[in-house]
């Protein structure tokens, strides 16, 4: 089984899976619900 991570995003609150190796890459997370790109600090969680 592969490892993922937990994203919250910051405008719609809802948690999404990305891969570990985007953590600390400097790409943009996107939230599949409400279609935000955001940087992850501005992520009000992220859980590894």
């Amino acid at each position: 089984m592969g490892q993922a991570v937990e994203i919250t995003c910051p405008k719609c609150k809802k948690i999404f899976v990305a891969n570990p190796h985007m953590l600390g890459s400097g790409m943009d997370f996107h939230c599949p619900f409400c279609d935000l790109y955001f940087p992850e600090k501005d992520s009000p969680k992220i859980r590894k």
